[in-house]
């Protein structure tokens, strides 16, 4: 159809394809076709038929009885109706083959058709001109007859009537025609028709010869009289109306027409019957008031949302028009005059018509709620407000009463309130505590009912569209959508601020009938799963959201063989009733609680797995937030020091501190603050990477804080410590307390921490204990827990104190205590480091370092001497006059080998002395004693080396005690003394042997020097020299 010209339009409205009317003929004529099967099986059957009885063999075939008759006539009717429709349907298909012919046969005649009424409508404007010009045209002046009034006056073939005009009143007589008139008004009123006058008309007002009859809130009509006779009518002068809106003045027609109306009405029915006239007309002006303004709402400000339709004498609007579907419930109200007449017999006669007002919610008229009606103000929009008002407030009552049912607010955990203003819907609202600080506010639009929800957000927004779209019944569906915002709001709440804090919201590892079977909960409402960064894999915050209230749980969740996930262990965080505040100090004081329960979890579980009796008990814990508590837990030390690897019950018993420790939660500390070590490249570690490892970074991990404090017994055995042992033990010598802070991952326990730090703790107790309690001169020169550094000589402490002895006098001696064992280390020159491995199996013993100062004092000139002694020794060796051997059996117990040529160096005729020196008791106290035990039945033999003892036993001016075959001394450098006198006689010895040189075994030679050179070498702490292979050593006499 492109090819038209442009004056020609190419018309498509109206067009329907052939096969849509087709195919709804045909369902027409199918679906009438069904019904007429019925209502033909549903009319009456012939008599024959009904009995029973179908005749004899030679009866008619046809059936000519009224019923089949009627029938048929039906049958035939409708299949000439269908056959029509269907050959119209044949014409317009056949008419479809040219189809575009006939399109452009429409257009033009379309075309020719517009042309004809253009044709047509200048003709009538033609003739409508022509018309209303008449009434324009003016009338030919009479000029004779204007010219002789003009000049002369009079004209005389005008009429005259021959009127006589009255004379005119003066102002008196006009005054006192007036007072006779209300004169006659009053005595009228008050004596003739004072029981007839209706109840309504009590109230008028007499003046200017008129009587004013006011009705409040209708009308006021001045009425007089025009007789003296006083059963006279009264006749009208004016009417007002006494409400607004309303017209100020009447127009001369409504004016005509009452005065004509209301004459008629008081001729015949008196005062009674003006009044319930005017009554009445009034009553259909406030309706006709009432529905201009409906109409002029409907097409203003309340477009599209009111339905106003005028009734005989009523009026009905139906408000929120598009609130609903078509199908879905409908409000409105309806207008209208009662009569007032009630049932019974007897007519009051105050009662009378009045306008009324009947209420539709819902489609269910509401009898139990009274909407005034302003008489004075006709005002349809307040009308609507008001009805409008009380359903809202309907609405949100409803909605706050299945609110307030709820266990979060009949337990005052969140706020809700309700602020109804019935005559003012836009005030109305319904607000509901969503956070801490954070109130929803719902209200309805009083002029489209849908749904608004502040402040405005996303999630606002969707409980909007919830409302007024996807919900049939608001009132049923507002509590599951208020709740659905709440839930909305402390979901997202807690994961935009939770994440900067470190949590993260994370999927449900446990399926929603485990966590109900698991925790007992009733109604679970919402579930939303947290975690939080460091935690290990196990660990979850649930939080529960429902009506009930908001429930948080702190789980741990275990995977079982068969995949699927189980609650082992379930803890309620004790939250504030109120809603909490979500901002970063509650996420902060969060991280803190379910650190400090997790590590109290983990610690009862070890605790009981382990068999180690426990106490918990409630104390006050700063590092907690106020509404928060995590019990203390108390152990007693002796389960803590006993060795798990021991198959002993054996407890042991630490008399140095009492047998109670408690441990109390601190504080976290995030991953980021942990102390970072730098290797040699550079390269930064935390100190705890391994060969071998991976340098990817760690996982992240959260470590809890807890603090261990224990009681010693008696502080002063501690008087050595200072404040700090380590960084992280102290210990206050006021209070007399060990304070140790434990550290741990979140999720693992701290007790074999505890376990490692208190047994270096009573190892360091023992040290430091015998050290104050020993009476020889050693000191603490460094304290802490994992280390003992202390310095010592060979006197008596009291001999120490009056008696100060240099620096160079002074030898260190270290204590590393590891949770294994103690290790000793002296420094390099010590003496004592032959008898090493004796002092460390000795601090390693059941006696600890109870003899350990003794031993390093009284032990030390025994090892100076002796040191002297191999010195002395080394430069005979080399020369083969004899050699010394030294053997420590024990920290007590000491033996020297002697071994001297024989005669002409006979290396078959040695001669041999075993000296001892061992830790002898002697009257309540110790004493060195040195005697000779030879090998054999012979310990003492008469010989050389007996007169050469003797001698020194028993020399002028010693410092020993001579005891016959022995000596003995004190535990002090006299003892060192005796050891070098002996040596110095036996020496003598050896400087007398024979010096022939005769050659030794190559074995022996390399043993005994080797042998010298090491005892001398270790003495001076310079490293030992190996000899080289096959070295033979040549010595001169």
């Amino acid at each position: 159809m492109n090819d038209l010209p442009d004056e020609i339009k190419h018309i498509t409205e109206g067009f329907i394809p052939l096969g849509v009317l087709l195919s709804r003929l045909a369902q027409k004529t199918h679906n009438q076709l069904l019904d007429e099967i019925a209502a033909l099986a549903k009319m009456p059957a012939p008599a024959p038929a009904v009995n029973g009885n179908s005749g004899h063999a030679g009866a008619s075939i046809d059936d000519t009885s009224h019923e089949n008759l009627a029938k048929k006539t039906r049958l035939l009717n409708f299949v000439q109706e269908k056959h029509a429709e269907w050959v119209k349907a044949a014409v317009i298909a056949k008419w479809s083959r040219n189809a575009q012919s006939v399109s452009k046969l429409i257009d033009l005649v379309w075309l020719l058709r517009q042309q004809q009424d253009k044709y047509q409508n200048v003709i009538h404007a033609m003739a409508s001109i022509r018309f209303s010009s008449t009434l324009a045209r003016l009338p030919n002046p009479d000029l004779r007859t204007a010219l002789q009034i003009l000049s002369t006056g009079t004209a005389p073939w005008m009429p005259d009537f021959n009127y006589i005009l009255p004379p005119p009143l003066t102002a008196k007589e006009q005054l006192q025609w007036i007072e006779n008139l209300n004169t006659l008004l009053s005595i009228r009123l008050n004596l003739e028709d004072y029981d007839t006058l209706p109840y309504h008309f009590q109230n008028y007002t007499i003046d200017s010869g008129r009587v004013t009859f006011k009705v409040p809130g209708e009308f006021e009509v001045d009425l007089t009289i025009a007789d003296e006779d006083l059963s006279k009518q009264y006749w009208f002068i004016d009417f007002r109306f006494d409400f607004t809106p309303a017209p100020s003045e009447l127009s001369e027609t409504l004016r005509m027409f009452l005065e004509r109306k209301v004459n008629e009405v008081l001729e015949k029915e008196g005062l009674s019957g003006c009044y319930k006239f005017l009554h009445e007309l009034v009553l259909t002006h406030k309706i006709t008031e009432y529905v201009r303004q409906a109409f002029e709402l409907s097409r203003g400000r309340w477009v599209d949302t009111l339905k106003v339709e005028r009734l005989n004498r009523a009026m009905s609007i139906q408000y929120w028009v598009g609130r609903y579907p078509p199908e879905g419930p409908k409000s409105w109200i309806i207008l209208g005059v009662n009569s007032g007449k009630k049932g019974s017999a007897f007519d009051d006669p105050k009662s009378t018509s009045y306008l009324t007002l009947r209420w539709f919610r819902d489609n269910k008229e509401v009898k139990d709620v009274e909407i005034p009606l302003n008489s004075t103000d006709i005002s349809t929009e307040d009308l609507l407000n008001r009805v409008i008002g009380r359903h809202v407030a309907f609405i949100l009552r409803s909605i706050y009463s299945k609110l307030k049912s709820n266990g979060r607010f009949t337990k005052r955990e969140a706020g809700l309130a309700l602020d109804i203003q019935e005559d003012d819907p836009t005030q109305s609202s319904l607000r509901m505590q969503l956070g801490h600080a954070y109130y929803l506010t719902v209200g309805i639009s009083s002029t489209t009912g849908m749904f608004a929800m502040k402040p405005q957000s996303l999630m606002t927004w969707k409980g909007e569209q919830r409302l007024n779209w996807q919900s049939k019944d608001p009132i049923q569906d507002g509590l599951a959508c208020l709740e659905g915002v709440r839930c909305h709001y402390v979901v997202d709440e807690i994961n935009r601020r939770g994440r900067s804090t470190g949590w993260v919201v994370c999927k449900g590892p446990v399926k929603l009938d485990t966590v109900k079977e698991a925790l007992g909960l009733r109604e679970t409402g919402q579930l939303m799963w947290l975690k939080r960064r460091g935690w290990t894999d196990q660990w979850y915050i649930m939080v529960s959201l429902s009506m009930s209230g908001d429930k948080w749980f702190l789980l741990e969740v275990s995977s079982q063989p068969n995949g699927e996930a189980r609650i082992t262990s379930s803890a309620k965080l004790p939250l504030s009733s109120y809603v909490p505040n979500l901002e970063d100090k509650f996420f902060t004081n969060l991280t803190i609680f379910t650190a400090a329960m997790i590590s109290h979890i983990i610690d009862l579980r070890t605790l009981h797995k382990r068999q180690i009796k426990h106490v918990t008990r409630d104390e006050i814990n700063y590092s907690l937030p106020a509404n928060m508590k995590v019990p203390s837990v108390f152990i007693r030390l002796s389960d803590i020091l006993r060795q798990p690897q021991s198959d002993k019950s054996h407890k042991r018993a630490a008399n140095w501190a009492h047998d109670f420790v408690e441990i109390m939660f601190r504080g976290i500390r995030n991953p980021a603050t942990r102390p970072q070590i730098l290797d040699r490249d550079g390269t930064v570690t935390n100190g705890t990477k391994g060969a071998g490892e991976s340098t990817e970074p760690p996982k992240e991990s959260l470590y809890a804080f807890l603090d261990a404090r224990l009681k010693v017994s008696d502080p002063a055995r501690f008087g050595l410590l200072k404040g700090h042992v380590e960084r992280d033990v102290a210990f206050s010598r006021n209070l007399g307390i060990f304070a140790l802070r434990l550290e741990a991952k979140v999720g693992s326990t701290v007790l074999d921490t505890l376990a490692h730090r208190l047994q270096a703790i009573d190892k360091l107790a023992d040290c430091v204990d015998a050290i104050r309690r020993s009476d020889r001169d050693i000191h603490c020169e460094e304290i802490t827990l994992t280390k003992v550094v202390v310095t010592y000589t060979d006197r008596k402490k009291s001999d120490g104190e009056t008696t100060a002895q240099p620096n160079s006098n002074r030898w260190t001696a270290t204590l590393e205590l590891s949770p294994d064992r103690i290790k000793l280390s002296f420094e390099r020159g010590n003496p004592q480091l032959r008898a090493l491995d004796f002092f460390r199996a000795l601090i390693n013993s059941d006696l600890r370092c109870e003899k350990l100062p003794f031993y390093l004092s009284s032990t030390l000139p025994i090892h100076r001497a002796l040191d002297s002694v191999e010195d002395a020794w080394a430069d005979l060796a080399m020369n083969d006059r004899g050699r010394v051997e030294v053997f420590a059996a024990h920290l007590d117990w000491f033996n020297i080998h002697y071994t001297l040529p024989g005669l002409n160096r006979n290396p078959h005729a040695l001669r041999r002395l075993t000296l001892q020196i061992r830790l002898r008791g002697r009257r309540e106290d110790v004493e060195w004693e040195l005697t000779r035990e030879e090998p054999g039945p012979v310990k003492k033999p008469n010989d050389e080396f007996k007169q050469a003892l003797d001698k020194v036993y028993n020399a002028e001016g010693k410092a020993w005690r001579s005891l016959v075959d022995s000596a003995s001394s004190k535990t002090d450098h006299r003892v060192g003394d005796l050891i070098r006198a002996v040596d110095e006689a036996i020496r003598r010895l050896a400087m007398q042997s024979p010096t022939v040189l005769k050659p030794q075994p190559k074995g022996q030679a390399l043993k005994s020097q080797a042998q010298a050179v090491y005892h001398k070498q270790m003495a001076s702490g310079r490293p030992r020299p190996q000899p080289q292979t096959g070295q033979v050593v040549v010595l001169d006499d």
